[in-house]
């Protein structure tokens, strides 16, 4: 048998997922603001591009100083600020059928051994 490779595009989506994941840890670890924008061409408008993956805003007009003050605040409350409520809560301790009958067989298999030792 031999080993399957990746297709190209495959690859490059699989290191864009890894920059989606560790972008915002560390932005909240530097106390950056940052946001997560629906599509790349709205992001590309800002730059007047087609498209746009990332975007860092490091010199503004004097003029726009407010509005950028404003995005920053709006972002920093969004996206920094709700750490705890955006981040996805896995499960809620519900189990189905099966587990439930299989740790109630565990739970007794422990009783009966240690009923057994004692």
């Amino acid at each position: 048998m031999t080993p399957v490779r990746r297709p190209d595009h495959l690859r490059s989506l699989f290191v864009l997922q890894q920059i989606v994941v560790f972008l915002p840890a560390l932005c909240r670890k530097m106390d950056v603001p940052y946001c997560i924008v629906k599509s790349k061409s709205r992001l590309g408008t800002v730059v007047h591009k087609k498209t746009a993956t990332a975007l860092a805003i490091t010199d503004v007009r004097p003029g726009d100083n407010a509005a950028l003050n404003k995005l920053r605040e709006s972002c920093s409350t969004n996206f920094n600020s709700r750490l705890n409520t955006v981040t996805k809560r896995w499960g809620g301790g519900i189990m189905g059928m099966k587990t439930v009958h299989k740790v109630a067989q565990y739970e007794k298999a422990k009783a009966k051994e240690l009923a057994a030792t004692a």
